[in-house]
């Protein structure tokens, strides 16, 4: 299966034999996804190909909850090896993810982080923001010092 995410639907197609069984959308929610599972009667263990994006590791999370066998694949790599690169569609992207994971084009798996690894990685990233503004402010206000004569 390939899925084609997006903020709030996604676009999927299902291929059986290869021959393509079901295409349509569902809502990026953890509701839809089950629903999508479900409509479908896909397997446990069914490959489903995503590419990179905003919202791909919590589909992946989603997935893998579901029994499902999530892989994310770097879109860059997606691109490069769409037939038409040039012609985008989101139909046509989850057609090619679909093709790309049943004939195992796909060389560069991203790995997806744990729920827990996500957040701490969240949390340096703020914390690191905060540092970087609270030395700004302290560097300003050195400077006005500075310019009056303190």
């Amino acid at each position: 299966m390939g899925l084609d995410v997006h903020s709030r639907e996604s676009i999927f197609v299902v291929k059986r034999d290869d021959a393509i069984f079901a295409r349509g959308a569902v809502p990026t929610t953890s509701a839809g996804l089950a629903q999508l599972r479900d409509a479908q009667e896909l397997p446990p263990g069914t490959r489903v190909a995503l590419e990179t994006g905003t919202s791909a590791f919590f589909v992946a999370r989603e997935l893998a909850r579901l029994d499902l066998q999530p892989m994310v694949i770097d879109a860059h790599e997606v691109r490069c090896k769409a037939h038409r690169p040039l012609q985008k569609s989101d139909g046509r992207d989850a057609l090619e993810l679909c093709e790309g994971v049943s004939r195992g084009f796909y060389r560069s798996v991203v790995h997806v982080p744990t729920p827990a690894i996500s957040a701490l990685r969240t949390a340096l990233s703020r914390r690191r923001h905060f540092v970087r503004v609270q030395v700004a402010e302290v560097n300003a206000v050195k400077r006005l010092l500075r310019g009056a004569g303190r």
